[in-house]
């Protein structure tokens, strides 16, 4: 066959996989009009999308299927176009060969930059090493013998824990419900008459609850709540996907929303309680406790819809289980000890927070792409963390993403993207279409007299199109 016939079945063969991705079964958002620093979501719940059972080999099928070959380099695969798109402003980038380890692309991959969201991945990384799959976050109530009219509501650092009753839910999947705890207490309650105070423990974390490096406005604008160990609904001020009055507003004091919540859901045991904060005194007894999905709904959460709430959460409960001070002040140190024990060097790291929204954050693309390797290596330890990444055209937020010529990639690129003022970022593995696997980190930064705009999202989509494209035959 003349290589002309062979190409035009290869490209034949590509766009059949596309059409049977596209009609598949897809949740899909389309982009929204100017770009926001990442908050969480507030219309989609879904987690992820089940995949459809393989079908059973019939009886009769009893050679097993041949080892895929490795693909091999052909000819040369420019991503010079891709990446000299003006669009990405100042560029920086690295993709690796996870098999091998092969360098496919290096542009300022040793230069730091700032992170947006893809720092994520790296806290994503640091609870993977600390925390048990099992981890969960508990929210626990007490009784005081010696004060008998008195309640002790103590947050474990559970920022799920939710207000909702009936069939209202928030964009967590299957949260502890504050009216499941109220309810054992009333089961249990044996003290004489209603409950006079309502004594709130916040005290699981340790250190400022909001970081000095955030805006004001993060908070106020919904993209983050004040990190505290007792809050309901991740503070937002209506949670409720089912409301048309939702609102991603965030208060300033998490903790007494929380107990408001609390006394509310108990009825007429505690309608002229009064709440007060402080610590759980000595003596006190456990009379009800309700716990948190395991930490692993949590990270998939977090990066398929890159919740920053959620992540600062789980940045305190890893930095806590690796034997620090639950602050934003151990993120880095934890962060840092959990790289090196996957073998990443964390050279050129600076994490102010776990979320990536401090302006302050560095990286480099080497670094993140490092970890992306490990993420695609189906034996390593951080190899969960791909399921947890949106894909291409399918999920999360890339589910509005990859259009256009791009589209040719969709469903082949796994990715956490980001974004704050002067910054887009997109990081993850490819699956290439000759067969390779592609780990990569891409920054593009308005610097040195270059500017980025909203259009470097579609320009980041097209060079990680070209990665799969290209597979290992990548050059620059």
């Amino acid at each position: 066959m003349s290589n002309r016939g062979l190409n035009r079945l290869k490209l034949s063969a590509a766009s059949t996989v596309f059409l049977l991705a596209m009609t598949g079964t897809s949740v899909s958002a389309a982009p929204s009009a100017t770009p926001s620093a990442t908050p969480s979501p507030t219309a989609s719940i879904a987690v992820g999308e089940p995949n459809p059972s393989s079908p059973s080999p019939s009886p009769t099928e009893t050679q097993a299927p041949s080892p895929k070959p490795y693909p091999t380099p052909g000819s040369p695969c420019s991503a010079a176009q891709a990446t000299k798109s003006r669009d990405l402003g100042k560029l920086y980038a690295y993709v690796i060969d996870v098999p091998s380890g092969r360098v496919l692309l290096d542009i300022r991959g040793a230069e730091q930059t700032p992170s947006a969201s893809v720092l994520k991945v790296v806290t994503a990384a640091t609870a993977m090493e600390y925390l048990p799959i099992d981890y969960t976050a508990k929210t626990s109530v007490y009784s005081l013998p010696a004060e008998p009219g008195t309640l002790v509501l103590v947050g474990g650092g559970d920022h799920t824990l939710s207000a909702m009753t009936g069939t209202s839910f928030t964009t967590y999947p299957k949260p502890a419900r504050l009216d499941a705890l109220a309810a054992r207490v009333l089961q249990t309650w044996t003290g004489p008459g209603e409950v006079s105070k309502i004594l709130l423990v916040d005290d699981f974390f340790v250190g400022p609850n909001y970081n000095s490096a955030w805006k004001a406005s993060d908070r106020t604008n919904g993209y983050v709540s004040k990190i505290t160990s007792l809050q309901v609904d991740a503070d937002r001020a209506n949670p409720d996907l089912t409301s048309t009055k939702y609102s991603g507003y965030r208060s300033t004091d998490p903790v007494m929303r929380a107990g408001a919540a609390f006394k509310s859901a108990l009825l007429d045991l505690a309608p002229n309680a009064k709440l007060v904060t402080g610590k759980l005194p000595a003596g006190a007894r456990l009379i009800a406790q309700v716990s948190s999905q395991p930490i692993t709904t949590w990270l998939d959460h977090a990066l398929t819809y890159s919740d920053n709430t959620e992540t600062e959460f789980i940045a305190r409960h890893a930095v806590k289980a690796a034997g620090l001070p639950a602050s934003f002040a151990s993120i880095q140190k934890a962060a840092t000890a959990a790289l090196r024990a996957n073998q990443i060097d964390p050279s050129g790291l600076v994490m102010k927070d776990g979320s990536g929204l401090a302006q302050a954050n560095r990286v480099t693309a080497k670094l993140i792409a490092q970890i992306m390797v490990q993420v695609g290596t189906t034996d390593s330890k951080l190899a969960p963390m791909l399921a947890y990444l949106p894909v291409a055209g399918q999920s999360g937020t890339l589910a509005g993403r990859f259009n256009g010529k791009n589209a040719v990639a969709a469903g082949n690129v796994r990715a956490k993207s980001g974004y704050i003022p002067g910054l887009y970022s997109l990081a993850g593995t490819v699956d290439g279409r000759d067969g390779s696997k592609l780990a990569f980190a891409a920054f593009a930064r308005s610097a040195d007299g270059k500017r980025v705009g909203y259009s470097a999202r579609a320009a980041l989509d097209a060079f990680a199109t070209r990665l799969y494209q290209c597979g290992v035959s990548l050059t620059r």
